[in-house]
């Protein structure tokens, strides 16, 4: 079970770190190192797939029936050294070819760096970021020297905790699985018996935490946070906070049930209703860039849809801003290069525009490559394009955290009211048996009818005329 294997792990790399306490010489450290990578390997995998529950909006009743019957020899049966051996050779097996591919990507992001230096050079372009935004490389090209300094970064943060929170290490790792560069982390959907792929599993944890977003608004609107009863004189501030948090419910609520509010031309009307609150006359000040001013239980869901999978209760709110903050940066980057460099849609694979798609919080499973085009062109017209041109003339301040953050909240929303979505169970709780309306029926009728008087009165009625 999930049980037993994270605490086998557990284990492992406690048993580790002690080790690692009592010899400090070169050779052993490296020994050391690598028996930890290994339990750390083996420890994600498990905590990556025990966050994943087996949903398919294809299940019917015979297959969940089919996927309920126990399997023989499923319960842990067989002889446990071979088995011990069988996993020890696989994770090694991850661990040298995550740590392969790792270099791999490191010498293929470094080649792509020196293609935007020669070209930066050949135009005279001078400064870090400009040389990054310059261009001379391909969208492909981008996206993988983008996903390439996020496992740099996650990299460094877990050889800095080996060394100055080794004991947590374990931990962190368990509670957040995330902080694994890509290499390392599994690519398939989940490890349930209903198989179901990456797109399809990440539209089920999202659409979850639409609800569970939307559970937080409304209970936040009515209760009052817990810590604000420990604050006597914030009850003005928490009312203010809540009156604000109920108007901006009903505000949603009345976007969302307008006809044909849907797609893009839905994110066209949050736009409008919002457009005072992202051009200003003043600059922006650093709260509304910040998103300061946006309440907790939407950066907190937006964080989950982020992610696209349950997210740690031990996360605080700064850190779940924060990583809503690095997700706004690297799509503003990407619309930048996108547009300035004037790259072509229609030339973009499949793989490469879904997931420019799914970056920005677009679509679901099941969507054509057109659908995905004309939605990433809309996207760029309204965070982009439109806005430089408002701002053109120097009148209007542009807050692209706010335009993007609302935007990527109403397409999340769209997607979840999707019929292609993978989470089934929700919809069904809203759309039921669609049956005929009954027939309409006079209402001084209806009354003699329940009375069954009905037929009696009418043969009175035929009598006289007769």
């Amino acid at each position: 079970t999930h049980v037993d294997s994270c605490a086998f792990h557990l284990l492992a790399s406690m048993c580790v770190m002690n080790r690692c306490r009592c010899q400090q010489t070169a050779s052993r450290w490296i020994i050391v190192t690598a028996l930890l990578l290994l339990a750390y390997n083996g420890l994600a995998e498990v905590a990556a797939s025990s966050t994943t529950a087996p949903v398919s909006s294809s299940i019917t009743q015979t297959a969940i029936a089919d996927t309920a019957a126990p399997v023989e020899g499923s319960g842990g049966g067989g002889n446990p050294i071979v088995a011990l051996a069988g996993y020890v050779k696989d994770s090694f097996v991850k661990m040298k070819d995550g740590t392969v591919e790792l270099y791999t990507n490191h010498q293929k992001c470094n080649d792509i760096r020196s293609k935007q230096r020669s070209y930066a050079k050949l135009h005279n372009i001078k400064g870090r970021d400009a040389i990054a935004k310059a261009g001379g490389i391909s969208y492909k090209e981008f996206d993988f020297l983008q996903k390439g300094k996020e496992d740099r970064g996650k990299l460094t943060n877990i050889v800095f905790m080996m060394f100055a929170a080794p004991n947590f290490l374990p931990y962190a790792i368990w509670i957040f699985p995330n902080m694994l560069p890509s290499p390392f982390c599994p690519t398939d959907g989940g490890g349930g018996v209903v198989p179901e792929t990456v797109i399809q599993r990440i539209s089920r944890e999202r659409t979850h935490a639409v609800v569970q977003t939307m559970l937080d608004i409304e209970r936040s609107v009515h209760v009052a946070p817990a810590m604000s009863k420990l604050n006597p004189f914030g009850k003005k501030a928490t009312s203010r906070a809540m009156a604000r948090l109920d108007n901006m419910g009903r505000i949603a609520s009345s976007i969302l049930t307008t006809n044909q509010a849907t797609g893009s031309d839905g994110a066209d009307l949050v736009l409008d209703v919002l457009e005072n609150e992202i051009y200003t006359v003043e600059e922006p000040k650093k709260r509304d860039t910040a998103l300061t001013t946006i309440p907790k239980p939407i950066i907190k869901g937006l964080s989950k849809c982020i992610e696209g999978q349950s997210s740690s209760p031990f996360e605080l709110n700064f850190m779940v801003r924060g990583k809503v903050l690095n997700h706004l940066k690297k799509i503003t980057d990407g619309d930048d290069f996108l547009v300035n460099g004037k790259v072509n849609l229609d030339e973009l694979d499949s793989d490469l525009l879904s997931e420019a798609c799914s970056t920005r919080l677009i679509g679901g499973p099941n969507r054509s490559d057109e659908e995905n085009r004309v939605s990433l062109t809309r996207w760029l017209e309204q965070t982009s394009i439109r806005p430089s041109v408002k701002t053109m003339g120097g009148g209007l301040h542009y807050n692209g955290n706010l335009a993007r953050t609302a935007l990527m909240c109403y397409h999340v929303v769209d997607g979840a009211r999707d019929d292609r979505s993978s989470s089934y169970l929700p919809r069904l709780l809203f759309q039921g048996q669609y049956q005929a309306p009954p027939p309409v029926v006079d209402e001084a009728e209806e009354v003699v009818r329940r009375r069954g008087l009905f037929r009696r009165s009418k043969r009175r009625k035929i009598s006289k005329e007769n």
